[in-house]
């Protein structure tokens, strides 16, 4: 009933990929996880430049904070039980009264596999977690999620993946589970294509050293990145990335939200100092920034729109 190694979790991994925390979403299960390993973790802390948004020329300077990872509860079992968490802060030193100082949201998940039918492999994740202005004095920042993933392999170049996912805190349809579908093919060594709804991805290594990303996450999610590999433990990179987040704040009404959207490009160096360990360091550029007030992104007023700025990110991994 259980999975059987970890191909299994790379059939699962091609299922989808919905939009939802770091690590305690979908992510948990579907994103592998090489089975030598017991933990990953990423830490990251991003600074904008001094800005304004179109409130009466209002200050406002933006400091982004993550934490993130996974960690096998008991490895070597069948299951792979794991546990994920997720921590994002922002920092907003700003004069606009339309905003907050401060927000924050933190989410941990168990997942495990719960298949392994006539070839069909399917796992569940379940998690809890908390986005708001203040930390747990807002019933209604509370939300829950949970993900159930089937997939298999087709033959040996192509698998098929269904999910069922519910997220409360999700920017789109947060009080329902959305379903997915995802058709994976290797055309070649180089090229992987998936093929699906809501996500189409892309993976492109032409060579040893140079490595393309594209994922489309209709409507609103774009991600492509470029990796070039100088030397073993010395890389260099280029992204370009979107993401939107959602905060319950005490003065809205029980089902409206903060909804902070933000664009970056980016270029940096990412360096192996040990084999287990990476530092990254970027320079990049934030646009597009809004802050809207609604149920989910489909109908969300704007209430600020920060100016565009440049930014440092410095980032640092740990993988045991």
């Amino acid at each position: 009933m259980m999975m059987k190694s970890s191909v299994a979790w790379g059939v699962l991994a091609l299922a989808l990929a919905l939009p939802a925390a770091a690590q305690t979403g979908p992510e948990l299960l579907l994103k592998p996880f090489p089975r030598e390993r017991t933990l990953e973790t990423r830490s990251d802390a991003v600074w904008l430049g001094q800005g304004e948004t179109d409130n009466a020329d209002a200050d406002f300077q933006l400091s982004l904070y993550e934490s993130f990872g996974r960690a096998r509860v008991f490895p070597g079992q069948r299951a792979d039980p794991r546990v994920g968490y997720d921590v994002l802060y922002l920092d907003l030193d700003t004069d606009d009264p339309a905003l907050p100082g401060h927000l924050t949201d933190h989410s941990v998940a168990l997942g495990m596999g719960v298949l392994d039918l006539d070839g069909w492999l399917g796992g569940l994740t379940v998690g809890v977690g908390y986005a708001g202005e203040n930390v747990y004095n807002d019933a209604n920042a509370f939300y829950y999620m949970a993900t159930f993933a089937v997939g298999r392999e087709i033959d040996e170049s192509s698998q098929v993946g269904v999910v069922l996912d519910y997220n409360g805190n999700r920017t789109i349809y947060p009080d329902l589970p959305l379903p997915g579908f995802q058709y994976r093919k290797r055309i070649d060594p180089k090229l992987l294509l998936g093929v699906g709804f809501p996500v189409t991805s892309v993976e492109w290594k032409p060579s040893d050293r140079l490595t393309f990303d594209f994922t489309y996450l209709i409507p609103d999610r774009l991600r492509a990145r470029v990796d070039y590999a100088v030397m073993k433990t010395l890389g260099l990179f280029a992204e370009y990335d979107d993401r939107t987040e959602a905060f319950h704040i005490d003065e809205l009404p029980g089902d409206r939200r903060l909804i902070y959207e933000q664009k970056r490009a980016e270029a940096g160096v990412r360096w192996d100092p040990f084999e287990n360990a990476s530092l990254i360091v970027a320079g990049g550029y934030a646009f597009d920034q809004e802050f809207n007030v609604g149920f989910d992104t489909r109908d969300a007023p704007n209430v600020a729109e920060p100016s565009d700025e440049p930014y440092v990110r410095v980032g640092f991994e740990m993988r045991f």
